[in-house]
């Protein structure tokens, strides 16, 4: 979230820009929407492959005098129609963030649906209300059309009874949805609305999401004790499994949440200036020779990075090893390193008085483990992901113990 030859800047560029899987790696971007991406995690594929044979044989043994050409064609049909629900689903979670000032990263669609990334906490306890009853709200309204298109068609033959089955089933599987995630345990979307109304009562964001995400864990583990009773003791083993693994991913996601709320917390009380390390050793100049770098400071220091600076300390860009390699042996005695180098227009930087959480973001939004800490364009240090985490650890440590801080120093 590097290449040695100064084109491969746009390569960088490409990569970065690839929105991220649910599960890490990178996704696949499938268009825009008012501004948000749409993505497919490769997860996707599996589920969309168990829905559609689901599908088929489900509709082949409730109509058994459809020809195996209707059961598989309505489950073609149906199957992208039930994901395009579920982008719709989130596309009322973000347009409503939008509205309210949060800015949408991405929507992605993976194996347990669909996650819209927003690029903050909502502000107020009642744009979180908002914000989250939004997706079931078009839910609901996706099932009641559906429906009320299906009821035509229900004593239909021919095609005209497939696409009533299909509407039917739509409508059916859009109110299930809204239904479940109106549970009140985070990160449902009936926990954020249970957080917001804690919030707005208390006034306490972080208590509000401890016990939101404590409702989430609840029902996570109710569902996942429902999957291995119905797997176990009821032979619904596939059925029970999925249960299992939609608690799994619930837990360990409202988990999360605290976790992440606790990382903010610690951060954003820290100033890049207050951080950053010295680079001294790491600034070179652009005339230099690769040769020179790798025979005076590579090999003796072992350093990683190099910083390109001017002579007034102007942050002219910036080299790792992974460029230096990049150039044969024989040709680093007659290559520059500024025609190696990732200018620094092309890199993510900090100023000395945003904060340690800020910092955290922009190295997972640029996938970087480091970033130049810059005032009024000259390099003043730079601030690793390394020290950030040293600083969470020492809050941690410092933190009345919690099962959310066990988790972090477990980290």
């Amino acid at each position: 979230m590097a290449t040695p030859e100064p084109n491969r800047d746009r390569a960088r560029e490409s990569a970065q820009s690839q929105p991220r899987g649910v599960f890490g790696g990178t996704a696949w971007s499938v268009g825009r929407i008012r501004g948000i991406e749409l993505a497919i995690d490769h997860s996707w594929l599996l589920i969309f492959m168990l829905i559609t044979f689901s599908l088929g044989s489900q509709f082949g043994n409730a109509h058994p005098e459809w020809s195996s050409v209707a059961s598989w064609g309505a489950a073609l049909v149906t199957s992208p129609l039930f994901f395009a629900s579920i982008v719709l689903h989130e596309l009322g979670h973000s347009l409503t963030a939008q509205r309210l000032g949060v800015r949408v990263r991405s929507i992605t669609l993976f194996v347990f649906g669909g996650m819209a990334r927003l690029d903050s906490e909502p502000r107020r306890p009642r744009d979180e209300v908002l914000i989250a009853v939004a997706g079931p709200l078009v839910s609901v309204g996706l099932g009641l059309g559906f429906s009320a298109a299906a009821a035509p068609l229900n004593d239909a033959a021919g095609w005209g009874g497939v696409a009533g089955a299909v509407l039917g089933w739509l409508g059916r599987i859009n109110l299930i949805l809204a239904a479940f995630n109106v549970v009140p345990g985070f990160p449902l979307d009936g926990g954020r609305v249970l957080r917001g109304a804690v919030w707005g009562l208390t006034g306490d964001f972080a208590q509000a999401t401890r016990i939101a995400a404590a409702s989430g864990s609840i029902f996570a583990y109710f569902l996942m004790a429902t999957g291995a009773v119905a797997a176990l003791f009821g032979g619904q083993i596939v059925g029970g499994l999925w249960f299992v693994f939609i608690g799994w991913f619930l837990l360990t996601a409202a988990r999360a949440t605290v976790g992440q709320m606790l990382i903010e917390r610690m951060l954003a009380r820290v100033l890049a200036r207050d951080a950053m390390e010295s680079v001294r050793d790491a600034c070179v100049s652009g005339s230099e020779s690769i040769a020179d770098l790798v025979a005076e400071l590579v090999l003796r220091t072992g350093l990683r990075t190099f910083y390109v600076v001017d002579r007034e300390g102007r942050l002219l860009g910036l080299v790792t090893l992974r460029e230096l390699a990049g150039i044969p042996p024989e040709a680093r005695a007659h290559t520059r390193v500024d025609a190696v180098m990732l200018p620094a227009a092309s890199l993510a930087v900090l100023a000395p008085v945003e904060s340690g959480w800020t910092a955290f973001r922009r190295m997972a939004d640029h996938n970087v483990n480091q970033l130049p800490v810059v005032a009024e364009g000259r390099l003043v240090g730079a601030l690793t992901r390394e020290r950030l985490m040293a600083l969470v650890q020492a809050g941690v440590a410092l933190t009345p113990d919690t099962g959310a801080t066990r988790r972090l120093s477990r980290a």
